[in-house]
């Protein structure tokens, strides 16, 4: 080899030397940097024809994956030694040529490994699928989103090549052939459906950090007027995660903490110590007046550009002139912007493809700015995760 692609697989040589010698000390924005760097030196390597077919791979090998969870194969490959196919079958109650021919695919991308004749064993990839947060979120996607887009000719050959800005008018609802009904009211039809919708949000909040963006701890100790004023207000909070976080991270905190949701969600847990639940839907007027921090986390995706001027609107009559509207949520890089970590997350693109199919979408530093400029808010900074696209997005009154 010569050339500037020698060059670069003999930089990458060194790094991962020093990888061997010190990976338990490098952070994920350093592992993904030389993930994505193998990744780019490869792709210099394909053909660009034979590299149209990865496409083919990857999708197969998901399609195989999510079948091997339902009948949860997985679960029933011993952790040490191995297991053939054949009694495997057995165990899932399915045929025996079946696993083969899912399982062929899985075991030369090595997600599984294939330790002799249709004989299987687990690999440090394949036991992440055994549980986890990560899986029920995976399971979701497939079979919500999924299912649906990948109908997206036949779609567009019925609608025509329209972005979606109806939470009734889209891929979901169109696959279902359930057109003015929203997302929620589909799944709701079907105990399985809402409860695997469910398990999937409850989990997402493990993985996706309330924390490393916005210093609560700094920017909301000490304030004046705590004993008129709340100090923040978590508007759709859910069961209280991000608070209870908020809270265990900095116990200085003083003040009134406000979590706000709809009574079914409230009534679905008992009281958090030190927070106070108030049922509220986000669309109407916000009823506690000057909070000083008013939170509103991994919602604003989930809605249409008018939901969500329709939501920060009714913060605003609210607020104080020095009050905050603090948005979680992912941030999609634009050209040329620096990416945290000098990383590139691919969770915002995939998430927008999610969000994309019942009419919600992941947004750009530009899309919230003019998202607060309709609402009567000015973006005054983004908070950044150190290596993802997770950010809190720190809003003020315009004027």
């Amino acid at each position: 080899m010569a050339g500037p692609l020698a060059t670069q697989a003999e930089a990458l040589v060194s790094k991962i030397k020093d990888f061997d010698a010190s990976k338990d000390n490098l952070s994920r924005a350093e592992r993904l940097q030389l993930v994505q760097s193998l990744e780019k030196l490869t792709l210099q390597l394909k053909d660009p024809k034979d590299a149209i077919f990865d496409h083919l791979t990857n999708a197969f090998s998901l399609v195989n994956l999510r079948a091997l969870l339902e009948l949860e194969v997985p679960q029933n490959i011993p952790t040490t030694g191995s297991i053939s196919a054949t009694e495997l079958a057995e165990k899932v109650k399915a045929d025996a040529s079946l696993i083969a021919r899912l399982m062929r695919i899985l075991t030369v991308t090595g997600i599984f490994a294939m330790v002799g004749p249709d004989e299987y064993s687990h690999t440090p990839y394949s036991t992440a699928y055994i549980e986890g947060h990560e899986v029920d979120f995976l399971k979701l996607c497939c079979d919500e989103i999924l299912t649906n887009t990948s109908r997206l000719p036949e779609y567009f050959r019925t609608v025509g090549g329209r972005d979606t800005t109806s939470m009734t008018e889209n891929p979901f609802a169109w696959g279902n052939g359930k057109l003015g009904s929203s997302f929620f009211e589909i799944i709701s039809q079907d105990p399985r459906r809402i409860k695997q919708f469910d398990i999937a949000m409850s989990t997402q909040d493990h993985t996706l950090p309330v924390l490393g963006m916005y210093p609560f701890g700094e920017e909301l100790v000490d304030l004046p007027d705590l004993d008129t004023r709340a100090l923040i207000v978590d508007i759709g909070g859910g069961r209280g995660q991000s608070l209870l976080q908020i809270k265990e991270k900095w116990p200085e905190l003083r003040g009134r903490m406000i979590l706000q949701d709809r009574p079914m969600v409230l009534n679905s847990f008992p009281e958090l110590p030190g927070i106070e639940k108030m049922p509220h839907d986000f669309f109407t007027e916000q009823p506690v007046k000057y909070a000083h921090a008013y939170y509103i986390r991994r919602c604003i995706h989930n809605w249409t550009d008018e939901h969500c001027i329709q939501i920060l609107k009714a913060i605003v009559p609210a607020m104080a002139p020095d009050s905050r509207v603090l948005v979680g949520e992912m941030v999609v890089p634009e050209f040329n912007s620096v990416r945290p970590g000098g990383v590139e997350d691919m969770a915002p693109y995939w998430m927008d493809h999610n969000m994309f199919a019942f009419g919600g979408r992941e947004r750009t530093k530009s899309d919230f700015e003019k998202l607060f400029a309709a609402s009567g808010l000015k973006l005054v900074k983004v908070w950044q995760s150190e290596a993802s696209s997770q950010a809190v997005l720190e809003a003020k009154l315009a004027n």
